[in-house]
C-alpha cells in the first residue's frame, strides 16, 4: 500500500485521503488491465484465414488482400412498370443498360445517345415494315411508375441511334438525374392495347 501512495504521489504530486486513495488504486489498476488488452494482438479472419491484425497501437494492419467480386446489374427481361401488367407487353425486347454522359443530359442537344449494336442486333429486327428509324419513329416511353412521354427513336447524323425530343429533355430533368451518376436500362416493348411501339426506361444511381 505504501508503494502504491509514493507511486501516485509521484505521478500527481498530491496527497489522498483514505477514500481518495481507494478510487485512485483501483483506477491504476483498471488502467493496467486495458494495457494487458491493448498489448494483445487482434486477428481477424477470413474462411479460416487471417486477414489483418490490430498492432499494440490499435493500427489495423492487412495482412492480404481480399478480392470482392464484381457483380455486374443484370436487369430482367421484361420491366416491372407500374399500372401496367406483363400480359400487356409484348414482342419485349433484350434490354441493356448504360451509364449516362453530361452529352445525354445537355438540353442543347436533347438527345439520349443509344447502344448502336445493342439496337441492331436486338431492336430493329423487331421493328414492322413501316417504320422507318431513318425517317424516325414516334413512341410513347414508359417509367417504371407508369409515367408516360413521346420521344421520336430514330437514325440520327447517319451515326447513332438515340431518343430525340422535349420529351426526353422532361424526363431527365424531373428525376434530376446525374451524369456519370446515373445508369439506365432501356427496354423497347409493344403495348398490345395500343399496338404501338414503345420503351421503358429504368434509373439506377451508383453514388460516386
Amino acid at each position: 500500500m505504501l508503494k502504491m501512495k509514493e507511486k501516485l504521489c509521484g505521478h500527481y504530486l498530491c496527497e489522498f485521503s483514505s477514500d481518495e486513495y481507494e478510487v485512485a488504486e483501483a483506477l491504476i489498476l483498471l488502467q493496467r488491465q486495458v494495457q494487458k488488452v491493448n498489448e494483445k494482438k487482434l486477428k481477424i479472419t477470413f474462411g479460416g484465414k487471417p486477414i489483418c491484425e490490430r498492432n499494440n497501437f490499435n493500427n489495423v494492419q492487412p495482412m492480404l488482400p481480399i478480392n470482392i467480386p464484381n457483380v455486374e446489374y443484370v436487369p430482367p427481361d421484361i420491366p416491372n412498370i407500374h399500372g401496367v401488367p406483363n400480359n400487356r407487353i409484348l414482342v419485349c425486347c433484350k434490354p441493356f443498360e448504360k451509364k449516362l454522359t453530361s452529352s445525354d443530359l445537355d438540353v442543347y442537344q436533347n438527345r439520349l445517345l443509344l447502344k448502336k449494336n445493342h439496337v441492331e442486333t436486338y431492336f430493329l429486327p423487331s421493328l414492322k415494315r413501316d417504320e422507318k428509324v431513318d425517317k424516325g419513329i414516334n413512341v410513347i416511353v414508359f417509367d417504371m411508375q407508369g409515367k408516360t412521354f413521346n420521344t421520336m427513336f430514330k437514325f440520327w447524323s447517319e451515326k447513332y441511334y438515340v431518343f430525340n425530343g422535349v420529351g426526353w429533355q422532361k424526363f431527365f430533368k424531373e428525376r434530376n438525374l446525374k451524369a456519370d451518376q446515373d445508369f439506365i436500362t432501356v427496354w423497347m416493348f409493344r403495348h398490345s392495347e395500343i399496338n404501338k411501339l414503345c420503351f421503358a426506361l429504368s434509373i439506377r444511381r451508383v453514388e460516386a
